[in-house]
């Protein structure tokens, strides 16, 4: 390996550490979202169960909860995307919930195998990389 072989070579870790980095970063993104979603299943369960009129405490993020009373437990509004909701019956409502999660795992799934790729590259290229290093400090036999 010469010289500027080894800088491409160099030039390429770095480059997989920018991935894994925004994989990482992507990972955590999804993680975040999909305990969102798992919240929001429970919540909509618990909803579910109750009577209308009944005291509820309601999530609202940050580990912060509000008391509510339950108007109606058969029917939710749902976000379909770019600030629209749906007024979905509550068993729709949970099992549209369920496919998001699905979904999520679905990705983080993925996120978790191209990162173990991207180390496995990166694991392979810098013992090349150290043996390179070592046989030139070496110098010429």
């Amino acid at each position: 390996m010469n010289e500027q072989e080894m800088r491409q070579a160099m030039g390429t870790l770095e480059a997989y550490k920018a991935q894994l980095e925004a994989i990482n970063e992507q990972g955590q993104l999804l993680q975040m979202s999909l305990e969102d979603h798992s919240r929001a299943k429970d919540t909509l369960e618990a909803v579910a169960k109750g009577k209308p009129g009944e005291e509820v405490l309601m999530p609202v993020g940050g580990s912060a909860y509000v008391y509510a009373s339950i108007v109606s437990s058969d029917r939710v509004l749902v976000g379909v995307g770019t600030g629209v909701s749906v007024d979905k019956p509550m068993e729709d409502a949970i099992a549209t919930v369920d496919v998001r999660i699905g979904e999520l795992m679905d990705a983080l799934k993925k996120a978790s195998e191209s990162r173990t790729v991207v180390e496995s590259k990166m694991q392979q290229l810098s013992q090349i990389v150290q043996q390179e290093y070592q046989r030139m400090q070496q110098g010429p036999k």
